[in-house]
Formats: C-alpha cells, sequence, structure tokens
C-alpha cells in the first residue's frame, strides 16, 4: 500500500485464538457481537476471539521501519495457534534481509508485538536496527520476571532508544503516545505528500470497537485511560481520509473507516 513516498506492507507472523468473547469482553452481551460477526468473519472461531497478529514495513527510498515484531518463534505463547513463526519468511520473501531493517518501532511490550526481537537464544534478530520504545513501556517491562521479556526485552535493555511523547522516529514517521492499554502505549503516523496511515497498535484491538468505543477490554491497564484515547483518536481517524491500520484486523490490516448503515466500519482497501 502506497502512502506517498512510502510503502506500507503487512507482515504476518501469527494467526490463533486467542480466548473466548465472554473473557476479554465480560460486559458485553453475546448477541451484540452478531453484526460484527458478518462484517469481521476472520475474527470469529465460533464464541472465541481468532487473531491475527501482524506486523509492518514502512519503507521509503531512504529508511525501511518495523512496527512491531510478532508473537515469535511457534510454541512459546499460550494460545491456540493456527500457525506461528512466519515473520523471517515473510521478510525474507519480500526481499528484505534482517540486517536491512533501520529502525524497529514497538508500540508496546506485549507477548504478541515483540517476539521476534530476538531469536531463540535472544540473540537481537535485526543486526543494524535501531530499536524504539515508549521509555515507560521498557521500565515497565523489566519488572516483570517472564520468559517473553527475559528472552527480547532483558538483551536489548541498554540498547534500546526510549521515548516519549510525539517523536519523529524516521523522516515522515511520528510516534505517539496512546495510553491505556498498556504503561507507554504508543501509536504510529505515518505521513507523506498529503497521504497518512495511522498504525493504531491496541487502542482499538477488535474492529467492532470501532462503532463501539464505550465498550471494554478487560486486557486493558487502564480502561478509563485507553477510553479517553480511543474516543480521541477515532474522532481523529473519522475527520480525515488516510488509511487506519491495525496489526489485529482482517487480511492486511490496512483500511479506511466508512459509515454503513448507521455503524461505523473499517474496510480493507485492496
Amino acid at each position: 500500500m502506497v502512502v506517498g513516498s512510502f510503502e506500507i506492507e503487512p507482515v504476518l507472523d501469527a494467526v490463533g485464538v486467542l480466548c473466548g468473547y465472554a473473557e476479554a469482553y465480560p460486559a458485553v452481551p453475546p448477541e451484540a457481537w452478531e453484526p460484527y460477526r458478518a462484517l469481521y468473519p476472520e475474527n470469529f472461531a465460533g464464541d472465541s476471539w481468532r487473531l491475527p497478529c501482524l506486523s509492518y514495513l514502512v519503507r521509503s527510498e531512504v529508511v525501511t521501519v518495523l512496527v512491531d515484531t510478532g508473537v515469535g518463534p511457534p510454541g512459546l505463547w499460550d494460545w491456540t495457534a493456527e500457525d506461528e513463526g512466519l515473520l523471517p519468511g515473510v521478510l525474507e520473501a519480500a526481499g528484505v534481509g534482517l540486517d536491512q531493517i533501520d529502525v524497529v518501532f514497538l508500540t508496546h511490550l506485549d507477548i504478541d508485538h515483540l517476539g521476534w526481537n530476538t531469536d531463540l537464544d535472544g540473540v537481537p534478530l535485526f543486526p543494524c536496527a535501531r530499536y524504539v520504545v515508549h521509555a515507560d513501556a521498557l521500565a515497565f517491562a523489566l519488572t516483570r520476571d517472564v520468559a517473553h521479556i527475559r528472552r527480547c526485552v532483558v538483551p536489548l535493555a541498554d540498547a534500546f532508544v526510549q521515548v516519549r511523547g510525539d517523536v519523529e522516529i524516521a523522516p515522515g514517521v511520528v510516534a505517539f503516545e496512546a495510553p491505556g492499554h498498556s504503561p507507554g502505549h504508543m501509536a504510529l503516523r505515518i505521513g507523506s505528500e498529503g497521504s497518512l496511515a495511522t498504525v493504531i497498535a491496541d487502542v482499538v484491538p477488535h474492529p467492532a470497537l470501532l462503532d463501539h468505543p464505550e465498550w471494554v477490554f478487560a486486557f486493558d491497564d487502564d480502561s478509563v485511560a485507553n477510553a479517553s484515547t480511543r474516543a480521541t483518536l477515532l474522532a481523529e481517524l473519522a475527520a480525515g481520509e488516510g488509511l487506519v491500520v491495525c496489526g489485529h484486523y482482517p487480511g492486511s490490516g490496512i483500511g479506511r473507516l466508512v459509515t454503513r448503515e448507521g455503524r461505523v466500519v473499517w474496510e480493507p482497501v485492496p
């Protein structure tokens, strides 16, 4: 997908069943999901949440950025996986060497967003890249003695470029704070030649929340803060014509917001 002088390419790492919708959204009655089952069938496995986990290559003539690094090697996450460990092969098929990534930007440090920071031995997978993350995300992660943090964060702890606020991580690529889902959670704007794409990460992890931003996601660290972030960001997105990008949405995860039959709907772009 072309955005001005940038090309944005989805990189599928994994897909599987995360949990039941009743666990993830306990205040939402089962029948409320029915319209969204029809709109987004790829996100449903019965009454459970079928979750794609995509990263994104953002490339221009001067820089190659990888946004998030997926779940990582197969078998390390306690979920019902359909397929895992795809990212290195997808990059190879795209003709992108691991040493050609200039920047690895991590929207946050949850297990499904950092898995290929390193290989199984904790060696950084992208040897020439600057790894960029919010300072609060790193500080919080380093308080957690769990396997994916020990493998994917601790070996890079002194190498991370720590940021706060709005920061241009590469020409035309601006990270901004989007608090609530987890400490130091960030989103990303990619702008060039009058075109814009926004990577929303886990501000709105399911497309149904575009229509129901008030629904509470049980896995948010601060659901009140995320509801505020979601409302602000959705108002901004609705007022513009840019692309809306989320690695947990169907297909490429690249689409636009439209209003259809009174609902706010995410539509994929070809």
